[in-house]
């Protein structure tokens, strides 16, 4: 049969390709060639009926068609709740409820009252220093000046994401946020807001 001298042809001008491979220490190319070689070996025993078909109706094109092709894997994907993320307090922490695209669930991101007063003082003495707009690593970066205690950078992300949704701070585009002057005073009032 033709297409087994075919086959026949290329496994042997594999095993010349996967020697010459190994001889000049090109791993990869082996690992390849073999995997290939691999591959032409069960389809010629298929076809010459030297290996064992799944039933006796299966055609020889079923097996060579399916020879490399992956099995595809049913996603199942759960749809981002509406509402997220959102904001609130509990037992003293500001919490954020968010969504991971990864794990396909929600999560929280907790941050305590002292870390909130410390970020937002960071943020209103920023704002009565200069003109803004301010990144956030503006306000990181202030915040390790005035505060002894070392604040995780992700809250400092947490508390600037709740007050922008609670329109206490505005977004500039990439350039960063508007803080007003006044912020201490609405940052009272969005805590009180979210505890209840």
């Amino acid at each position: 049969m033709k297409v087994l001298e075919i086959l026949n042809k290329a496994e042997e001008e594999l095993r010349k390709a996967i020697a010459e491979a190994a001889h000049s220490g090109d791993y990869r190319a082996v690992e390849v060639g073999r995997n290939v070689a691999v591959n032409i070996k069960e389809i010629s025993d298929r076809i010459s009926g030297n290996g064992q078909l799944k039933s006796k109706n299966e055609t020889v094109e079923k097996e060579f068609a399916s020879v490399g092709q992956k099995k595809k894997k049913k996603v199942i994907r759960r749809i981002k709740p509406t509402g997220l993320p959102r904001f609130e307090v509990k037992n003293g922490s500001l919490y954020k409820i968010g969504w991971s695209k990864k794990r396909r669930s929600e999560y929280s991101h907790k941050v305590p009252r002292t870390a909130f007063d410390a970020i937002t003082n960071a943020m209103n003495k920023l704002a009565n220093e200069g003109s803004g707009p301010f990144m956030a690593e503006k306000v990181i970066e202030k915040l390790n000046l005035i505060n002894d205690e070392m604040i995780p950078a992700y809250q400092v992300y947490v508390v600037m994401a709740a007050l922008r949704a609670n329109d206490v701070i505005k977004q500039v585009g990439r350039e960063g946020y508007n803080i007003p002057t006044d912020i201490s005073e609405n940052v009272k009032n969005i805590w009180n807001e979210l505890a209840n």
